[in-house]
């Protein structure tokens, strides 16, 4: 809409002030992608390797070791893995970062991209408030899984860091992200009663979990109802919206088969 909004203006001849230009001009889509979909930002000082990554998160070494052992054999191709030494993981140089932008197509649109700043800050303050630490969407599997999530799954993102990867292969990135997923609450539709969909932390999630940042498809904006139960706006705009209330070709759900829960 700022696009339109703008170019309406300009077209009618209304004469706007300078910086109302600039700002509608820094703030509307991309018109194309750039070369990286997603984009880190904002690397942290005084981090160097896993140990100090650990220390910064409060997760133990043991843990970044095991779930990055686990991500590289899920995702890397063998000549490509991480060596499965614990030593030599916990000196792993890792550069942790406080900014993911995702490029996210914007609504009805073939060639334009929305801009999503998803922000990490751990226990520090966010422009000399609070903390900063979003959710995102994260795209786990099929169509057919999660019911209205389609295959996504909103999760606490808990870290954005960058690695070598490889044996010898040091000029080569592995670019992660440390997550605490969420589920869906009861089923895998919307209540009837409210029309949105819960979700939850369980007391059994995982303490971390390490996925590539190309999983990373969104922010995911929660409305808290406790400290681990959340509700999905899926009302924050169209896009989201019709994810989770229309099929891909335009009808509203209605008695359809919601798929498993099952990743």
């Amino acid at each position: 809409m700022r696009i339109l909004n703008l170019e309406f203006l300009q077209h009618a001849g209304a004469d706007l002030p300078t910086e109302v230009v600039e700002h509608l001009e820094k703030t509307r889509p991309a018109p194309t992608p750039p070369a990286h979909r997603r984009i880190l930002k904002g690397r942290r000082d005084n981090i160097h390797d896993v140990v100090d990554f650990g220390r910064a998160g409060d997760i133990s070494p043991e843990t970044i070791c095991r779930e990055l052992i686990r991500d590289s054999r899920l995702s890397l191709p063998p000549k490509r893995r991480l060596l499965e030494n614990p030593a030599i993981l916990r000196a792993l140089p890792v550069k942790l970062m406080t900014q993911l932008e995702i490029l996210v197509l914007a609504f009805q649109e073939s060639g334009v991209y929305n801009i999503h700043r998803a922000r990490f800050t751990g226990a520090r303050l966010f422009r000399n408030q609070t903390s900063r630490n979003n959710c995102v969407w994260i795209q786990v599997g099929g169509e057919n899984m999660y019911g209205v999530l389609r295959g996504c799954l909103p999760a606490k993102l808990i870290a954005l860091f960058k690695i070598p990867s490889g044996f010898m292969q040091q000029d080569t990135v592995y670019r992660l992200a440390g997550v605490q997923f969420m589920s869906l609450v009861d089923s895998r539709r919307p209540s009837d009663v409210h029309g949105l969909v819960t979700v939850q932390l369980r007391d059994v999630t995982r303490e971390l979990t390490i996925v590539d940042m190309g999983t990373i498809i969104g922010l995911a904006h929660l409305i808290p109802e406790t400290e681990r139960r959340w509700l999905v706006n899926s009302r924050i705009d169209l896009h989201r919206f019709n994810e989770i209330y229309y099929d891909h070709k335009g009808a509203l759900y209605n008695k359809i088969n919601w798929g498993s829960d099952v990743a």
